[in-house]
């Protein structure tokens, strides 16, 4: 009786630290797959090549460059609410080195700044300060930034922010982008 009651007991036992194990391995699987980040399709690393050629036929190319120091080093949504998907690139003023957006919409083929020498809001003329930088759907950004000015809103916003620290959403009003504060 007691060899069957032991054995049972080491077997439980054999079962419970396969369990942890298992258990492991997948929280190591769940971290690691965190740690690479949202999977987002709206989110790339490569700089499209209708950006590239847009900015060589303009001559952007030769005051800016496009930068990389962040992930994603592009987004694409609809900022701009005319149903078609615009991209924001992050971009280094080539004379004076500062950091900003780049935001093209697609149905005009305009190229529009956001930093990068160009002042906007609290974020200022340089956003080399930014460390976070995602798409804020419309409607979201809507409930955000509160009912008398979501009817500004156009299209979806850029979410920008310092780790730990502040941050906004910038939005097009129709004639130009809006910073809104969020937190600091």
């Amino acid at each position: 009786m007691r060899a069957a009651s032991h054995s049972r007991e080491v077997g439980r036992f054999a079962r419970e630290r396969e369990m942890k194990t298992i258990l492991c391995i997948l929280l190591m699987l769940a971290h690691a797959a965190l740690a690479q980040g949202p999977q987002n399709p709206r989110q790339s690393t490569a700089t499209p090549e209708s950006a590239t050629r847009l900015f060589k036929a303009t001559g952007l190319d030769r005051q800016y460059e496009f930068s990389s120091h962040m992930k994603p080093s592009y987004l694409s949504g609809d900022f701009d609410g005319d149903g078609k998907p615009d991209i924001a690139i992050l971009v280094k003023q080539k004379s004076s080195g500062k950091i900003g957006i780049a935001v093209c919409h697609s149905s005009t083929n305009k190229v529009l700044f956001i930093g990068a020498g160009t002042e906007v809001g609290n974020g200022g003329d340089n956003f080399d300060w930014m460390d976070i930088w995602n798409v804020t759907p419309k409607a979201t950004a809507a409930r955000k930034v509160g009912k008398a000015t979501a009817a500004l809103l156009k299209g979806d916003a850029l979410h920008v922010e310092r780790s730990e620290s502040a941050s906004a959403l910038i939005y097009w009003n129709g004639r130009r982008y809006v910073w809104r504060q969020q937190g600091d």
